[in-house]
């Protein structure tokens, strides 16, 4: 069994007494924020071509139902974080001045990359859209910075109008050919953030998922089920995830991956929650992203990459 952090919450009753404590921090000068999703337009390619001359790319801005007013806004911009084969990474604000929500916004691949200075896409490469914005005090937000990597990630649980999640970012990756039969084994490699190595058993499977976690222009004929089953979190964990072969990224179900697991005070069932995740068809690996509970405690958040 590995966990890695382990927070408990007991004490969270604390942070509400009605004490006249000061607080670490000026709640009155504190300047709010805004909660910008951005998410690919059905019908729109997926995928990057290594063919700039080519490409019909659109992406879709809107705020989340729980974002109320957002009057401090003066505008919202787009960056473009491009991620080259060796792992190097330059940005650049590629569409600005969007001040209505929803909105679609057509991306010229040629104009983005006249923005990013890159001159050819290979296979490998990767650009992704995270949205920016200005405050009308003056403030700059940026989506991605190079120190603190993408912003807005701990709001995925949030919704839109229409149900879904929010997303702080967008992914269009040069692929690899993809071939299915490799991805699965009894004992396929992986790795998780904190740096736990290990084993797991992946199976590839016929069932699919619920309908609500299937993305919009997305068939069941488009997906890749695997079962992964191995001593990862709380031991003997089991959880399944999709491959969405139109745009590889992969689909994470809320799920119990655990029943029974005892850790005092209690037993709880452990599990997954607020997943995502994507496909390297190029090393042909599956990386997954999420926040993992169970009871009263938290594992936190979590990265685990497997190799095939």
């Amino acid at each position: 069994m590995k966990i890695n952090k382990i927070f408990a919450m007991i004490a969270l009753g604390a942070l509400f007494c009605g004490c006249d404590q000061k607080l670490p921090y000026d709640l009155e000068g504190t300047e709010h924020g805004v909660v910008i999703s951005i998410s690919k337009v059905p019908g729109s390619d997926g995928i990057l071509s290594t063919d700039m001359n080519s490409g019909n790319y659109k992406v879709k801005l809107d705020v989340p139902v729980y974002q109320g007013d957002y009057s401090m806004l003066e505008d919202a911009q787009i960056m473009a974080v491009y991620t080259d084969g060796n792992k190097k990474k330059k940005s650049a604000i590629v569409v600005d001045g969007i001040k209505s929500f929803p909105t679609e916004v057509d991306i010229d691949i040629k104009a983005v990359a006249a923005k990013l200075g890159i001159n050819s896409i290979e296979v490998g490469d990767r650009i992704e859209y995270t949205p920016c914005y200005t405050l009308k005090s003056g403030t700059q937000v940026n989506g991605w910075s190079e120190l603190g990597g993408f912003n807005n990630t701990n709001f995925t649980s949030w919704k839109l109008a229409d149900g879904s999640p929010v997303a702080y970012r967008v992914s269009y990756t040069a692929f690899a050919p993809f071939y299915k039969e490799h991805y699965k084994g009894d004992a396929v490699p992986y790795t998780t953030l904190g740096g736990d190595e290990g084993t797991v058993k992946v199976t590839q499977i016929d069932e699919k998922p619920a309908a609500e976690w299937i993305p919009a222009g997305v068939t069941e004929d488009d997906l890749v089920g695997l079962k992964i089953e191995g001593d990862i979190w709380c031991g003997g964990d089991t959880f399944k995830v999709w491959i969405n072969t139109t745009d590889f990224t992969v689909i994470v179900p809320d799920q119990v991956i655990r029943t029974g697991f005892t850790l005092s005070p209690g037993t709880f069932d452990c599990e997954i929650t607020n997943g995502e995740g994507e496909v390297d068809t190029l090393a042909e690996t599956v990386t997954f992203y999420f926040y993992s509970v169970w009871g009263i405690y938290t594992l936190g958040d979590d990265t685990i990459t497997i190799q095939f």
